[in-house]
């Protein structure tokens, strides 16, 4: 069994890899693919990577097994999707040569729109979260933080200010802290702050020095996380109490994180901790078992349906029975009983295995990569062309399917929603120009030559610095 898993290990890293081959190779990226990838790589590689851990062993190896080898079915239908794609756009490429040397500047107007946006959408999670519909527009509001942080740090490398850049990136990596002080939850800002190092790994020359931050990067995530798991309870307690000051949040997450612990893999504690809530693995291969034994049916596109029905606001249709969240699927297809009240997510891999088994799993992540990637470029397109009110409507609901543990109804509610505040904010702060090269690069290509935008700077050559 410990060579089987071995072997998917390994063919789930060459597909990985050809994954980034792809974005790397044809560059017309903004980074969500790369970090939809990042979030796969936490729930469904790293935590079967424990399981080569001598002596290390919780769940039952063959349901692991199982659940990574189904995974591998959904990376291979990724990759395929994503490199078709960016086959089908590369020859796009020769036009946007007469321009590689040119990089518009986002507007302070929309940064500051952006940050603003953001901050407060941050701010009323907590006292609009219940409120149906406010709460999916609210919590699509917080998106613009990533946006506001990606466009400050594309400025920062268009004018070679290296030194501001990283400024930038050590603010984002503050983002899991702000999100477990205001919420009790560090997922959400690891995966905001992983957005936008995807962003800026999308315009970013490739050296080795990049290479070797993103290692220190994930050795440092992991150790973070670690510690926050340790805690989580009683940093939770604290948060979550009606009474609780902002200085007492504040205090809480402070005394976690003095104690921080660097991850060790020989500690078998840190490795459960990330084992218990990371492994989606174990969850997928169970649910397989059970279906394979007809302990529980198959749902034949039942979850499926009931995102589309998601899409209707319940301003519309207060009495919609779907909501966000993965309800009690994971219980119905593992058998678990969970505490009241907890959320579990079920993921696109197990969601897409228990409606339609491997081709269901194979086929929808096919889609999904033709959708993100095809997002991903016209939000590339509107960037290169200065038109940020447009990458943000492109941008926006691409982040909001970055959702890999969520459930397909939340992320149908979550890309409904931000599609109507990114549309709202355009109204606020229109683009300075409608450019036709935002047009020129749609999909399907459009014959006609184009004009660069006037706010433009030339694109600094690597290791030059300008003022």
């Amino acid at each position: 069994m410990t060579l089987e898993l071995y072997g998917w290990l390994v063919l789930w890293a060459v597909l990985g890899g050809c994954l980034l081959l792809v974005q790397s190779t044809f560059g017309r990226a903004t980074g969500l693919v790369t970090a939809y990838l990042a979030q796969l790589v936490a729930l469904h590689w790293i935590a079967a990577v424990i399981y080569l851990v001598p002596g290390y062993a919780h769940f039952d190896l063959g349901d692991v097994v199982s659940g990574l080898r189904i995974s591998t079915y959904g990376l291979l239908g990724l990759t395929i999707g994503v490199a078709y794609v960016e086959r089908r756009v590369a020859g796009l490429q020769a036009r946007d040569n007469a321009d590689q040397n040119a990089t518009p500047l986002a507007s302070s107007n929309h940064l500051y729109l952006y940050a603003a946006v953001g901050a407060i959408s941050y701010i009323s999670l907590g006292p609009l979260g219940r409120v149906p519909t406010v709460s999916a527009i609210v919590s699509a509001g917080s998106g613009f933080v990533v946006i506001a942080l990606a466009l400050a740090c594309w400025n920062q490398v268009a004018q070679g200010r290296f030194a501001h850049l990283l400024a930038l990136l050590v603010l984002t990596s503050a983002l899991p802290f702000v999100t477990v002080a205001a919420q009790g939850f560090m997922g959400y800002g690891l995966a905001a702050a992983a957005v936008v190092f995807a962003s800026v790994a999308s315009f970013y020359r490739v050296s080795w020095r990049l290479v070797a931050a993103g290692l220190v990067g994930l050795y440092l995530g992991l150790s973070l996380y670690v510690t926050y798991m340790r805690d989580r309870e009683d940093i939770r307690r604290v948060v979550w109490a009606t009474s609780a000051q902002t200085s007492d949040r504040l205090s809480s997450v402070t005394d976690t994180f003095t104690n921080f612990e660097l991850f060790d893999p020989n500690n078998q504690d840190h490795l459960w901790r990330i084992d218990i809530r990371l492994n989606q693995n174990y969850m997928v291969g169970v649910a397989a078992g059970r279906l394979s034994q007809h302990v529980v049916s198959f749902a034949d596109g039942e979850t499926v349906i009931d995102a589309l029905w998601a899409l209707i606001p319940r301003a519309l249709w207060p009495d919609k029975p779907q909501s966000a969240g993965s309800g009690d699927l994971v219980a119905r297809f593992t058998g678990f009983r969970f505490a009241e009240g907890t959320s579990v997510g079920i993921g696109q891999v197990m969601e897409w295995y228990v409606n339609f088994g491997l081709v269901g799993v194979f086929f929808g992540f096919l889609g999904y990569g033709i959708a993100l990637a095809w997002i991903d470029h016209m939000a590339y397109a509107r960037r290169t062309a200065g038109d940020w009110s447009g990458f943000a409507q492109w941008f926006l609901p691409g982040v909001a399917m970055l959702q890999i543990g969520g459930s397909l109804v939340e992320i149908a509610a979550s890309v409904a929603a931000a599609v109507v505040v990114a549309t709202l904010a355009a109204r606020v702060v229109p683009s300075e120009r409608r450019s036709r090269a935002a047009m020129a690069h749609e999909w399907p290509d459009d014959p006609h030559a184009h004009q660069a935008p006037a706010t433009m700077v030339r694109r600094a050559r690597p290791g030059e610095h300008t003022t």
